[in-house]
């Protein structure tokens, strides 16, 4: 068997940690090696990684740009990462693109390397914009070349972006359905989003969702004390108070008594009551190893997430917590996919993020569950569907059908 050429682009990649970074990695290490040669390309970092893993070949290119964005391949103190998040949003208003010297110097290397490795097909990856503005410029050199753009969230459509942003993204989006094979993104409602923005009939549209990438283990174990884990820091909109003031509510009509919260990981820029005080263990980020260790050790899952309006919006820690096969008590948007996702696998109980008494039935639910021994079943088939590698085949079925067109 002949086998394919993959190219993967993307600023985001181990040594760099994030969300971003264990896509693009979950890619290069599920494709089928016995099918594929997969090269990927991205960003050259201080601390290096280790390039030989999965008979993968990883290049990367420096950014030389005077002012250029930070990264986070290591944990740093709160004044150091907040200083870093601060700049990066400064230089990206005051200048176009804090990407195009990685831009440049990515396009003359990637240009030898698709004649040198007969490249069949480009996968880039966003955001930032960087990679597939990198995979725009090979396509126009190399027509014949199939290419993905792995949107991941909202370009245009993100409510958390401004109006100038808004208008370029909204020019690059025309550019990239203009000139893409295939668009894939974390859910159905982006993806289909983006669908009724193109106008462009042959392209191909696939769901490729993010997952978890450990060996689940069926824990029946109990704490002596009811414990609520969340593991991961609050940002933006997201925070515990609605579910900490219902929580109060519970203390003050004595129907949850002893019971203990372990936050794993987050930043104390919220009000803790003070008859949470004493139930409340607040821990350092941990390395992932261990915070799935923390995560099967709870006997319930903390997840937050607004109704800003935003759809399609599973977050990142659900396909873990699925795979702790830990009850989930989750405070979402009921009418979108994470709330879908959980009653699906019967794996937990949701309210909206802002309805209190909702919030409160949640937290009963689980802390009786939890006295009364008893255990949800599980959907596990469903629950499987969402580790890496069976994501990955979803898009090898993609590859392939770009593949076989004529």
């Amino acid at each position: 068997m002949i086998k394919k050429n993959i190219l993967i682009i993307s600023v985001y990649y181990p040594p760099i940690q994030s969300i971003a970074s264990n896509r693009i990695y979950s890619f290069a290490k599920y494709l089928n090696k016995d099918i594929y040669n997969v090269h990927v390309h991205t960003m050259e970092e201080e601390k290096q990684f280790n390039n030989d893993l999965f008979g993968v070949e990883v290049t990367r290119s420096q950014n030389r740009s005077l002012m250029k964005p930070f990264t986070f391949t290591k944990r740093t103190n709160r004044f150091i990462h907040y200083s870093k998040v601060a700049y990066n949003i400064v230089i990206k208003k005051i200048k176009k693109n804090i990407y195009q010297k990685w831009i440049d110097e990515s396009y003359e290397l990637l240009k030898n390397k698709i004649k040198q490795n007969n490249i069949d097909l480009i996968l880039s990856s966003f955001s930032p914009d960087a990679s597939h503005l990198v995979a725009l410029k090979l396509k126009k050199d190399f027509p014949n070349i199939k290419w993905i753009a792995d949107m991941r969230d909202e370009m245009s459509c993100s409510p958390f972006i401004d109006k100038r942003t808004e208008e370029y993204y909204k020019g690059l989006e025309q550019e990239i359905f203009k000139s893409a094979n295939a668009i894939t993104s974390v859910s159905k409602p982006i993806l289909d989003d983006f669908r009724s923005l193109s106008n462009n009939e042959k392209l191909l549209y696939k769901e490729i969702r993010n997952g978890y990438d450990f060996e689940i283990k069926n824990l029946k174990e109990k704490n002596d004390i009811f414990t609520i884990g969340y593991i991961g820091n609050f940002y933006g909109g997201i925070n515990p108070n609605n579910f900490l003031k219902a929580l109060t509510l519970l203390i003050e009509e004595s129907k949850i008594v002893d019971f203990n919260l372990k936050f794993i990981g987050v930043k104390t820029h919220f009000e803790i009551p003070k008859s949470i005080e004493s139930h409340l263990t607040i821990l350092p980020t941990v390395a992932h190893p261990e915070a799935i260790k923390e995560m099967q050790s709870s006997d319930a899952l903390l997840l937050l997430h607004p109704n800003n309006g935003r759809k399609g919006v599973y977050t990142g820690k659900i396909f873990e917590y699925l795979a702790t096969t830990k009850p989930i008590i989750a405070f979402v948007d009921s009418s979108d996919v994470a709330s879908d996702l959980i009653k699906k696998c019967n794996a937990g109980y949701v309210s909206d993020f802002d309805n209190i008494e909702g919030i409160k039935e949640v937290i009963m639910n689980v802390y009786n569950d939890w006295k009364s021994d008893i255990i949800k079943e599980v959907d596990m088939n469903v629950i499987k569907m969402h580790h890496r590698k069976e994501q990955v085949k979803r898009l090898e079925s993609l590859i392939e059908e770009l593949m076989n067109e004529k």
